[in-house]
């Protein structure tokens, strides 16, 4: 029983040292592997990067400010009727796109009734003044030859020649007779019969006709839309934080969408008044070109204020306190500046000296005293 006792225990031994020598094994084994999957370690370095740059070559700014609009013709009548009547036919025919000489007829309303009212009215001046002739020829003579001189000139079918010229005592002789304010009437008479045929003020087109040959014409009604075609306004409206970089006369590049022509004008009017809901103010552009219409809608930048010494760079390299980054020695640098202009994608700025390097795109994780390696872009400002 001894004998078996013993040779347990040696049995537990045994098994003891070959785990041990099995799990040494092992631990050699490992180490092994994985000192021979070890890559060699190589030092470690500082990574530069390498940036591009732009060089600083400062120089004039001319500002445009875009806007846009619908061209109207500069010189424009709308034909109202200030009489009753029915409206005749004439040539050419009152339509739309007739085009008139200046002093043409437009319109003429039928004034027969009227006009025999004034002839009726001159020959009652008339009679008026021959009953006073044989007291002008007793008490005033030298006034009696004018009135007679003025009664030969005087024609019922044609406008009332003026009064000849009197002395106080004669004046007050025939203002007692009636005769001036007969004249004075009858002339009003004639000023209401000139508004029976309206004439083309200048040289232009019809284009709105609201009436036609044979209708009916009241006092007050619109008649059509005459313009002239040889100068046109674009009306555009700007902020006000614009004006005063806008002068009267400053050129103006106008482009149409459809037909992508270019036309120059000129600022001819600005608005004194801001518009109180959207704070901006009126521009009147002046154009001239015989390819333009009423209506077209345009495009327009205009020329405002010129700065000098300024460079153009991407606004996003502004920071918020207008600082950018230069390279100097290729190390970057903040550097302040002055932003005169901005525009949609660039900021104009002051305050950069010809030749200096500044970074040409938005760089992440700059910061100053960065190393990098800079690669100078050629871009024109």
């Amino acid at each position: 029983m001894t004998n078996t006792k013993s040779l347990k225990n040696l049995r537990k031994w045994i098994l003891f040292f070959l785990g041990i020598t099995i799990l040494f094994v092992s631990f050699k084994f490992s180490q092994s592997i994985a000192n021979a999957n070890t890559p060699d370690r190589k030092e470690g370095k500082s990574i530069v990067k390498e940036v591009y740059t732009r060089e600083v070559t400062n120089g004039s700014y001319q500002v445009q400010i875009p806007s846009n609009g619908i061209l109207q013709a500069y010189r424009r009548v709308s034909l109202t009727s200030r009489v009753q009547g029915l409206m005749q036919t004439i040539n050419p025919l009152f339509k739309v796109g007739q085009k008139y000489k200046a002093g043409q007829t437009l319109v003429k309303i039928d004034a027969s009734d009227y006009s025999a009212n004034v002839k009726a009215q001159r020959a009652s001046l008339y009679n008026l003044i021959t009953s006073v002739l044989p007291d002008l020829q007793l008490d005033f003579v030298e006034a009696y030859l004018q009135w007679s001189q003025f009664l030969k000139d005087f024609d019922i079918e044609k406008p009332t020649p003026p009064l000849p010229k009197m002395k106080e005592n004669v004046r007050l002789f025939v203002s007692g007779r009636g005769i001036i304010s007969s004249y004075y009437a009858l002339q009003n008479l004639e000023q209401n019969l000139q508004y029976y045929t309206l004439k083309a003020p200048f040289d232009g087109v019809l284009v709105s006709a609201n009436m036609t040959e044979g209708s009916l014409v009241r006092p007050g009604q619109q008649l059509g839309e005459f313009i002239a075609v040889d100068q046109y306004e674009l009306k555009v409206s700007l902020p006000k934080s614009y004006i005063q970089k806008i002068k009267e006369g400053a050129k103006v590049t106008l482009n149409s969408i459809d037909s992508n022509q270019a036309y120059t004008g000129t600022v001819a009017r600005i608005n004194a008044k801001v518009n109180t809901q959207t704070q901006s103010v009126e521009v009147f552009i002046r154009v001239s070109n015989p390819e333009l219409k009423e209506g077209v809608f345009l495009e327009a930048s205009i020329n405002a204020t010129t700065f000098d010494e300024v460079f153009a760079i991407d606004r996003g390299l502004l920071n918020g306190e207008q600082e950018l980054f230069v390279v100097k020695n290729n190390i970057l640098e903040y550097k302040k500046v002055q932003a005169i202009h901005y525009t949609e994608t660039l900021a104009y700025v002051k305050g950069l000296e010809n030749g200096e390097l500044i970074i040409a795109q938005p760089l992440i994780g700059a910061y100053s005293g960065m190393e990098v390696i800079p690669t100078v872009l050629a871009i024109e400002n």
